[in-house]
């Protein structure tokens, strides 16, 4: 689920960023999403209380959450490619891998490793299939995503240890509130945020997607896989979404499959397989080393 909203995310924000730029995006997406995410802990009796010792790390978690992997994604994608930033988040269960094996404690790093490259290739097929070889022209856009990509790993990581204490719902509402607030001293930019009524409707269902569906929905559980699973495990699920991407745009645009989305497909799914299916021995349990140390 949190693949499949994701891997929609890149289309329709490169969308959105033809009708606007990337500061205004950024800012009314996550304002739309605190609000939302507030709302949501008002009606279930507010969530679980946070600690004061624990607001720091929640600071910390809205840093690199909001301006830095939201902020330079969007930045970075309107000068760059839908195709370009899937490939880049491919790198995210690598970085990801060497957080966890540092910071988590995870076991069977070997394995997870060789299922980690194997799926990267099967992406680089994909999307050198798909045309990335003649999107040379781009990297600068392709830099910035980059120090987005940086940005969420430490974040995946980070969140798992506050996941020991708290639901997925309230370490996501917090961080991007957290986020939010850090990002507001960007309102004093002229011409920010344009009077509302000029904003054209296919912009505010832009919004709505990339507020409700990817902060709202597929965040917490992207939370709630982080609580249940080795960080590791989580993160190379995100090499699916060049398939998922591909499913969307034959289901949208009728677009067909090659020999070479089938090829890319197959390495994908076999290295996930080989990952999620390894038995893992930890000593002592990720959980409680995880909470040790934060």
């Amino acid at each position: 689920m949190t693949q499949l909203i994701s891997s929609g995310t890149h289309l329709v924000a490169k969308g959105a960023l033809l009708l606007s730029n990337p500061i205004t995006i950024a800012l009314l997406r996550f304002i739309l999403a605190s609000a939302a995410l507030l709302l949501f802990q008002r009606l279930r009796g507010g969530g679980q209380a946070v600690a004061r010792r624990d607001w720091p790390k929640f600071l910390l978690l809205g840093l690199l959450v909001v301006p830095l992997n939201q902020g330079c994604f969007l930045w970075g994608i309107s000068s760059s490619t839908a195709s370009h930033a899937s490939l880049l988040y491919a790198l995210t269960p690598l970085v990801v891998l060497l957080f966890a094996g540092r910071l988590l404690r995870e076991s069977g790093l070997v394995a997870k490793t060789i299922g980690i490259l194997v799926a990267f290739l099967g992406v680089g097929v994909i999307l050198f299939e798909r045309g990335l070889r003649h999107e040379l022209t781009v990297l600068g856009g392709d830099l910035v995503i980059l120090v987005a990509v940086f940005a969420w790993s430490p974040y995946t990581v980070l969140s798992k240890r506050l996941l020991v204490r708290y639901d997925p719902m309230t370490v996501t509402t917090w961080s991007i509130v957290a986020g939010t607030v850090i990002s507001l001293p960007a309102l004093a930019i002229p011409g920010t945020i344009p009077p509302l009524d000029t904003i054209p409707p296919g912009v505010w269902g832009a919004l709505i997607y990339l507020a409700i569906g990817t902060n709202m929905i597929a965040y917490p559980l992207w939370s709630y896989a982080l609580k249940n699973m080795d960080a590791s495990k989580v993160a190379i699920t995100a090499n699916t979404q060049p398939i998922l991407t591909g499913a969307l745009s034959w289901v949208l645009f009728q677009e067909r499959f090659t020999a070479g989305f089938l090829v890319g497909a197959v390495l994908i799914l076999a290295a996930l397989t080989w990952v999620e299916t390894r038995q893992d021995t930890v000593a002592p349990d990720a959980a409680r080393a995880a909470e040790g140390t934060a």
